[in-house]
């Protein structure tokens, strides 16, 4: 696991915007088939914040309006991010350390992709199979 994060980088990234509503991240997460979207700022385009599905479970069990309340009021604030040239192996002991399963790969604040724990099992199971074979 010696090599570069962006070897598994989920590419290309969907983003919403801070004041896209809940219903419109439902529908990208949907859309798109992810579990995670980061949160960017519409004039920077830099990473304010991440939802998860998760984050929208707790969303919808406080029985909230998707259609009213913005992606800024229920992200996850400052999400982990790193760097295209981090190692697999930094990038997974720094999920393990904080408990999460997203990490957001940015390169001078710009998203250039997103990483899940899911993307990591994958890599496993490839690698797994080629040294099988």
């Amino acid at each position: 696991m010696d090599e570069l994060i962006s070897a598994i980088l989920d590419k290309p990234t969907r983003t919403v915007g801070m004041d896209d509503s809940v219903e419109t991240v439902e529908a990208v997460l949907r859309m798109h088939q992810v579990s995670a979207v980061p949160v960017v700022n519409g004039e920077t385009g830099a990473v304010v914040g991440i939802i998860s599905a998760r984050d929208l479970v707790r969303f919808h069990a406080a029985k909230k309006d998707a259609a009213t309340l913005r992606a800024w009021e229920i992200c996850s604030y400052k999400p982990l991010e790193v760097g295209p040239d981090a190692r697999l192996s930094d990038v997974a002991r720094l999920m393990v350390t904080h408990g999460i399963h997203h990490v957001v790969v940015t390169d001078q604040q710009q998203v250039k992709g997103i990483v899940s724990s899911l993307d990591f099992v994958k890599r496993y199971i490839r690698d797994s199979e080629a040294g099988a074979a």
